[in-house]
């Protein structure tokens, strides 16, 4: 069946697509990260500026191609990070200038807005250089046009433009040089081939679950101390609100200030990002013309460091208590240092050690158990470190809150109380097979029968799919938003996927992912973001 138009439900649906991808493979694409300084955070970058925009267009899916355009666009604005999730940010806000009449498009229109896509980011960049997302974008955009001519198909266009996007990949290391020496592609590049391939992942015609992609350094052989940092060594960035000059007027006056310069925006909100050797100096210039929110600066230099002789200098360290080695894999892309197993019920002195393996003298300590939360109260005082301990009731509010920190930058201490308070934005359910007859609140669940909690409320179907969907209905999944499955117990990724089709039928708004947790005693961990 051929798919000739595409709508708000349906970039939405593209959105959270791509999101997976750039989340299951953002390690590779740090791994490729040498340009334009060898920092490696391209593929969280990028991840986090799409995710944000994700939620954002997930928000209003059912509405005009137009409004989902234009909330996208906006979520990446403000969750833009690292130059390539700015550029990535720019495209979509060029896309929803090109679609801001339109209800939806056909192939046309999409590879024209495209087009219209690369122009407002090769304006944003005061030298675009070749080599770079920059260059696989536009042959991206100029094989769509091409072929938008007389192809009416959204699939097909899409399969062949990928296959262009990874050509013009494969060309970049002959574009830059610096990609040349380290022998790899460009990582911006490769995160927006991911990003378009995710298209093809909930179209009809489409079968892959998986992308014949990712090249995988190692990442010893990619980072060598040839390719440094340099003077301005503080990527620094943050959104001006109620500004009182143009995008343009604000990129004259810090153009003198540092590198990698990117303002994107309209007043009264614009997004700064720029590589400087005076953070501050850049900071109090913005302010006189605007109030300065989601500041942030890191330390490139440090960053390098870390990835070249494999020594951390880090003002802050993070322990995450986990459920399963699934877990344990995705806590520490998010930044954890040390781990926890939390299916054994870890006491006073397990904790204690973990927190004292930490490198850095602030620990974050995210509890992820309500059961453990009495233990880690009893570590102050037993330990050097300056502990902040994160009662996170479950690993699911773990991972919302290593989002958030993370999001503040690698050198920011926010309280405990403030990470906790992000961490509840994301709601969960536990889904598994009872182990004992149970009655709560009038629900009553027999031995080995499925069962879901949310929110302390147990609820209970004939089969685990028909549980999953009841935990869904209650929470709050009726209007549309992200569920992510964990899957561990008996479950295999086939069960998880089949799981994840039979909540898509039910509940057409919603997106799916799902990922391997590894936990023993439960089937399934549920979050749901709105």
């Amino acid at each position: 069946m051929d798919v000739t138009t595409f709508d708000g439900r349906a970039y939405a649906k593209f959105l959270a697509a791509g999101t997976y991808f750039l989340r299951k493979y953002r390690q590779v694409l740090n791994d490729l990260n040498v340009f334009p300084v060898p920092d490696g955070d391209t593929g969280t970058n990028m991840y986090l500026t799409v995710r944000s925009a994700m939620l954002e267009a997930g928000k209003v899916r059912s509405s005009r191609l137009a409004d989902v355009a234009a909330a996208a666009a906006q979520g990446s604005l403000m969750g833009a990070r690292g130059n390539s999730g700015v550029i990535i940010s720019q495209m979509l806000r060029g896309f929803a200038h090109h679609v801001r009449h339109r209800s939806e498009i056909d192939t046309f229109v999409l590879a024209t807005a495209m087009r219209e896509a690369v122009v407002e980011a090769r304006h944003a960049l005061l030298r675009p250089v070749e080599g770079t997302i920059i260059s696989v974008a536009e042959a991206a955009a100029e094989s769509a046009y091409h072929l938008a001519l007389h192809e009416r198909d959204f699939y097909r266009l899409g399969a062949a433009v990928v296959r262009t996007a990874n050509e013009a990949l494969d060309r970049t290391p002959e574009q830059l040089p610096v990609l040349k020496e380290a022998g790899v592609v460009d990582s911006g590049g490769a995160g927006f081939v991911y990003f378009v391939e995710g298209i093809l992942h909930f179209l009809p015609d489409s079968k892959a679950r998986s992308t014949a992609f990712p090249r995988r350094p190692v990442r010893k052989s990619v980072f060598t101390p040839a390719q440094f940092v340099g003077e301005n060594k503080y990527c620094t960035e943050f959104v001006l609100e109620d500004a009182t000059c143009s995008a343009r007027e604000l990129r004259e006056l810090l153009a003198a200030r540092g590198e990698s310069l990117l303002v994107i925006g309209d007043p009264p909100t614009i997004k700064v990002h720029i590589h400087t050797d005076s953070p501050e100096g850049v900071q109090e210039l913005a302010a006189r013309h605007g109030t300065l929110t989601r500041t942030k600066v890191d330390d490139m230099e440090r960053q390098h460091t870390i990835l070249v002789v494999g020594t951390p200098q880090v003002t802050r360290s993070i322990v995450s208590v986990v459920p399963g080695p699934g877990f344990d894999r995705i806590v520490r892309e998010l930044g954890t240092e040390v781990t926890v197993n939390g299916e054994r019920n870890p006491s006073v002195r397990d904790l204690l050690l973990a927190v004292n393996k930490a490198i850095a003298p602030d620990v974050y300590l995210f509890v992820n158990d309500k059961n453990v939360a009495l233990a880690a109260r009893e570590l102050q005082g037993l330990t050097e470190k300056r502990l902040h301990v994160v009662p996170t009731a479950d690993v699911i509010g773990g991972i919302a809150g290593l989002f958030a920190l993370r999001a503040g930058g690698g050198e920011s201490m926010p309280a405990p109380d403030e990470v906790l308070a992000e961490s509840k934005r994301v709601r969960s359910a536990q889904i598994f097979f009872a182990g004992k007859d149970a009655t709560i609140g009038g629900v009553a669940v027999a031995a080995g029968k499925p069962a879901a909690t949310v929110d302390g409320a147990l609820y209970g179907e004939a089969t685990l799919a028909a549980t999953a969907i009841a935990a869904v209905r209650a929470l709050g999944g009726e209007g549309g938003g992200l569920v992510t499955l964990y899957y561990g117990g008996a479950q295999k990724e086939r069960d998880a996927q089949n799981l994840a089709d039979e909540i898509r039928a039910v509940f057409p708004d919603i997106d799916v992912e799902y990922y391997y947790g590894g936990m023993k005693n439960v089937e399934y961990w549920m979050s749901f973001d709105e």
